[in-house]
């Protein structure tokens, strides 16, 4: 376990999930005993704290520089009793969601909550149960929510990159939920890396270790089981993504584009009837897209896209430095606050968004266990699908959204393999894009400029309202009882 220091205090704290010792370090004959003070941390065993003692696991021999007084060991038990303790994952059942509380600061009490909501996940590729962190925000009124918004983040980010985002969302009346990828944020973050090969000794694919399918998936499963926490209000998902998260979304989207869902009529009033089997009617899950900054692949390289040696150089650049020390090397130096301040002012164009609440947002949880080997894990992974793939897959009467900031170096807007400018050229329809450039602005739009973002996506959702409700008034009875209306395949969104 990671030890934190607290050098403010001459303490040092070790997390365990065993037992929690004190070590005293100074023996020195005629020294005056210590006040020994205990606490009971929730369900961890006792904690005993001793000024001008070092506390944690393994430390003995290990000298404190200077002694403490009894007042500064009681703040160290204060900070550490604030740690939530530890919920074991259920055995069996995928999909209990509970509540969790706030978490605490590698290096004090945190100005920011980190633990919302949980969603216990099932993953496929390994059989195992994963505590998946979510946070859901909607106005509380008479009327029920207008869509359900999913948004999904990049890579080393966290659903807290959306936190100007969700609640300007949830004030126009949707439900609105942001959530940690597995490997992220606040989410459990498990050693999934194999040593899979395919025959011509490369790696086995995108489905091996941390992956967009991995993602895909689980964004697909916590779609269903929200989808089942709000059965009494069946509602059609919106799904957003930046950067990687844009490509998730579009993978998920595709995903979900022929699955239905039944939902009553006349929902949006204040005064909705009882829904009957005459009200009812079934609608294609997803309503749209919005993508932003949307990027070509997990990883820069894709060996179809590689000649024979290409492929087998780079096959040998991974195994070199991807699974070696000096890929945990230059994790310890990019989670470094000074590391993080310059490469934002590289991809951010509002110097006012840097600030300490973005840098704690992105460092905390670069100090969870396991984090350098989901970073290490990633770097080595296979890139996925492309979003020139996807897009060709979407129907063509799925609406998307693409807003780009001009000024990003990662994903750019005009030029690369996979450029903003040419998304609306690889829909099957034209007319189901809009593509906005936004101008001084890099590649986290939502955050770097976020009153434009939003406005753009109020006015995306607003506009898949106004089509749905058309498509009521225009539409036949959809009355699934009806023998006469009981194909499952026919289109039913016509927008």
């Amino acid at each position: 376990m990671p030890v934190v220091c607290a050098r403010e205090l001459g303490f040092t704290w070790s997390p365990l999930w065993s037992s929690l010792r004190c070590h005293r370090l100074s023996s020195r004959a005629g020294t005056r005993a210590a006040t020994e003070q205990s606490v009971q941390l929730g369900s961890l065993p006792r904690l005993c704290v001793r000024p001008g003692f070092w506390v944690g696991h393994g430390l003995q021999g290990k000298p404190c520089r200077r002694k403490r007084s009894r007042t500064a060991a009681l703040r160290l038990v204060q900070a550490a009793a604030s740690e939530p303790p530890l919920r074991p994952a259920p055995s069996s059942e995928q999909g209990v969601v509970d509540a969790a509380p706030s978490s605490t600061s590698v290096e004090g009490v945190t100005r920011i909550r980190r633990h919302y909501e949980t969603f216990w996940w099932r993953c496929r590729l390994t059989n195992e149960t994963y505590r998946i962190n979510y946070r859901v925000e909607e106005t509380l009124n008479t009327r029920a929510p207008l869509f359900h918004v999913l948004l999904i983040h990049g890579f080393g980010a966290n659903l807290l990159h959306f936190r100007k985002n969700q609640p300007v969302l949830a004030q126009e009346g949707h439900r609105v939920f942001a959530l940690d990828l597995l490997g992220f944020g606040a989410s459990d973050k498990p050693c999934l890396s194999s040593a899979k090969r395919r025959p011509d000794g490369m790696p086995s694919g995108s489905r091996d270790g941390y992956s967009l399918e991995l993602w895909r998936d689980l964004c697909i499963d916590f779609i269903h089981e929200m989808d089942r926490c709000y059965a009494d209000t069946p509602h059609r998902w919106v799904i957003c993504g930046n950067s990687i998260g844009g490509l998730v979304a579009l993978m998920t989207g595709v995903a979900l584009q022929d699955q239905m869902v039944i939902e009553p009529a006349g929902r949006n009033t204040d005064a909705a009837p009882a829904p009957t089997e005459a009200t009812e009617s079934r609608r294609d899950r997803l309503a749209g897209l919005v993508l932003l900054n949307c990027a070509g692949g997990l990883t820069g390289v894709r060996y179809s896209e590689l000649s024979p040696l290409g492929a087998a150089l780079w096959w040998l650049f991974t195994a070199i430095f991807f699974r070696s020390p000096i890929v945990y090397w230059l994790f310890e130096r990019i989670r470094r606050p000074a590391s993080l301040r310059n490469t934002l002012r590289q991809i951010y164009r509002n110097p006012e968004a840097i600030n300490e609440d973005l840098i704690e947002i992105l460092r905390e949880p670069a100090h969870d266990e396991g984090a350098r080997d989901v970073f290490a894990s990633v770097l080595r992974g296979d890139a996925g699908p492309t979003p020139r793939e996807l897009l060709k897959q979407l129907s063509p009467k799925k609406r998307v959204l693409v807003l780009w900031g001009r000024d990003d170096p990662w994903t750019p807007f005009d030029r690369g393999i996979y450029p903003g400018i040419a998304f609306s050229e690889w829909v099957s329809e034209p007319t189901q894009m809009r593509l906005v450039c936004i101008e001084n602005c890099g590649h986290c739009p939502h955050d770097d400029s976020p009153e434009r973002v939003n406005t753009e996506v109020c006015a995306f959702l607003k506009e898949l309202w106004h089509l749905e409700r058309c498509d009521d008034a225009t539409e036949p009875s959809n009355d699934v009882t009806s023998p006469h209306n009981n194909n499952d395949n026919a289109p039913r969104d016509t927008h």
